[in-house]
């Protein structure tokens, strides 16, 4: 009982790490389209920049908690990183879009104008993102080279590969061609947060080693 209680303890640590590094990780995120807005002449004020914290804040808190809960188990852990990715990447998506609606209707911020992807491609492409990312952060991970850098590698392909169809997508559904500022925003977005995500995995499981008993 009591080192099932310990297993427990260390669980709960291990994904408490995740979770303030993941919300270290959505500010990181919109300081950086925060930057990219103030650089293009776009910024539109403090209330949108709210809102969008609210939405970058749940999405990384969400995503990245549910890939490391994959991590926790010892036995099939590839596929229950996948399992949770391909799960947690549509409800973050959800959540996110959710709070972010609330966030600018309580800080009357305008909605965005012009028609966009459907959101249940979305939804299905996020899942898919990030299932492959869990089976991919899995696999590295089991590597003797899979360190930091492996880690951060895996992070930027995905970005590329599922981010660049994800620009694709928004650039096809748009009545004309968006705004370059617009483009390199969401690009910056889409490429740099599995980058983050993976380095709060990687670095979460550097803490739990510091802070507790090695894996077994």
């Amino acid at each position: 009982m009591g080192m099932e209680t310990e297993k427990s303890f260390d669980t709960l640590k291990s994904l408490l790490y995740v979770g303030w590094l993941a919300v270290l990780l959505g500010l990181t995120m919109e300081a950086i389209l925060v930057a990219l807005a103030a650089g293009f002449g776009t910024l539109k004020g403090a209330n949108p920049v709210l809102a969008d914290l609210v939405q970058k804040v749940s999405w990384s808190v969400v995503v990245c908690v549910g890939l490391a809960v994959g991590t926790t188990a010892k036995k099939a852990r590839g596929s229950l990183m996948g399992l949770a990715g391909l799960l947690a990447a549509p409800i973050a998506f959800m959540v996110a879009r959710s709070l972010h609606d609330g966030a600018k209707e309580a800080l009357t911020v305008a909605a965005d104008a012009g028609p966009g992807p459907s959101l249940i491609l979305i939804a299905i492409l996020k899942g898919l993102q990030y299932g492959s990312f869990g089976l991919a952060l899995d696999w590295v991970a089991k590597r003797p080279w899979g360190g930091f850098s492996a880690h951060l590698a895996t992070g930027l392909a995905v970005g590329v590969v599922f981010g660049g169809a994800m620009l694709a997508l928004f650039v096809q559904a748009a009545p004309q061609t968006p705004p370059v500022p617009a483009l390199v925003s969401r690009a910056a977005n889409e490429v740099l947060f599995p980058v983050g995500c993976a380095l709060v995995i990687y670095v979460s499981k550097v803490l739990k080693k510091l802070g507790g008993r090695p894996e077994e």
